[in-house]
């Protein structure tokens, strides 16, 4: 392992679509109509949004990823070129399309996204080993995968990692199978969710609900000692999240559960911790979540520790749903009240 010379690298593996963005009156419900009141074209893909989000941060970035070779696939690589993200890494398929997404978003900024893989499906284990093998990884480097690609990608990422390399983490979106837990020399994950796919990994009451009255205790109860500064509404999210959270630090070297408005949660060496985030107006979430890992990783690699860089990442999500499209809002270090180009207060 190559030792650390300056601040890391950010390296998502992970993947890349062309979105196609629906405005609706309401989000359909099955069966329904809905007739759309504009759309527009924009770049996403849960790889490509962290990505460009970490390079906005101003952490040095590169993607792992593949695309179509059509229209599409060079678009979607000149704007991931233009944004500052090295794109040494992304292959080129030429028997699928490149992925695409149909994000549908209501008045309110809520979203329903449907994704056609393509090209994200082919990217394959021996591939992400071969891109993350080549990049001489140091301890300063974070990695940052996502479940819009195979399995098999990250199972070849945790079979790079070494206990005392680069730091991993691990989005858990779409919810599948979590990385197994590290034998004696393999890095463990810091897995991020929101609380409804945290709740759905770690198998614990869904958002809102109370536990199981046979579990001896009701969940503000459960987690007062480690929740004693959100208040309200937020202090209710946030209990609610935090089984799931411990649930899940426990798999690998932490958790952090996003809670949209009501911040996020820290669970990490035994203890659950609260991120409150700034209020916002909300125009669209599409991409917020991508944006707070981006941010995460971003931090993490410029040597801050877990719960400063979880409360930069609440911060920059909140600034993410303040304009439409996954990367409409895409804040720098100033516009968190950080160091420009640093990523530090």
């Amino acid at each position: 392992m190559t030792a650390p010379t300056g601040p890391g690298r950010v390296v998502a593996v992970g993947s890349v679509n062309v979105d196609r963005i629906l405005r609706c009156p309401a989000l359909p419900a099955p069966g329904e109509t809905v007739l759309v009141t504009d759309s527009a074209q924009g770049f996403g893909g849960k790889g490509a949004n962290q990505a460009v989000a970490a390079a906005a941060m101003g952490a040095p970035t590169r993607l792992v990823a593949k695309v179509g070779a059509d229209a599409d696939g060079r678009a979607a690589l000149a704007d991931l070129r233009g944004a500052g993200v090295d794109i040494g890494a992304v292959l080129v398929d030429t028997d699928a399309p490149t992925g695409q997404a149909v994000v549908m978003v209501d008045p309110s900024g809520e979203n329903s996204i449907l994704v056609v893989p393509g090209a994200n499906a082919r990217l394959t284990g021996a591939e992400v080993t071969e891109a993350l093998a080549s990049l001489a990884l140091t301890p300063a480097d974070v990695v940052l995968t996502s479940g819009e690609v195979p399995e098999e990608c990250i199972l070849a990422t945790a079979a790079v990692l070494r206990d005392g390399g680069p730091r991993w983490i691990h989005n858990a979106a779409p919810v599948g199978k979590l990385p197994d837990r590290p034998g004696p020399a393999g890095r463990g994950a810091l897995i991020v969710a929101n609380a409804v796919e945290a709740a759905q990994l770690a198998g614990t009451p869904a958002p809102g609900r109370p536990h199981d009255e046979a579990h001896g205790e009701t969940h503000d109860e459960a987690h007062d000692e480690v929740l004693d500064e959100p208040h309200g509404e937020t202090r209710g999210k946030a209990a609610d999240a935090a089984p799931a959270a411990t649930a899940l630090a426990a798999l690998g070297e932490g958790a952090v559960i996003t809670l949209g408005a009501a911040g996020a949660l820290v669970a990490t060496d035994g203890a659950v911790h609260h991120v409150p985030a700034p209020e916002a107006t909300v125009v669209d979430t599409t991409g917020a979540g991508d944006v707070f890992c981006g941010a995460l990783a971003a931090r993490l690699a410029d040597g801050a520790s877990l719960p400063a860089a979880a409360a930069t990442a609440a911060a920059a999500g909140a600034f993410a749903v303040t304009a439409p499209g996954a990367r409409g809002a895409l804040p720098r270090p100033a516009d968190l009240g950080l160091a420009p180009g640093t990523g530090r207060p």
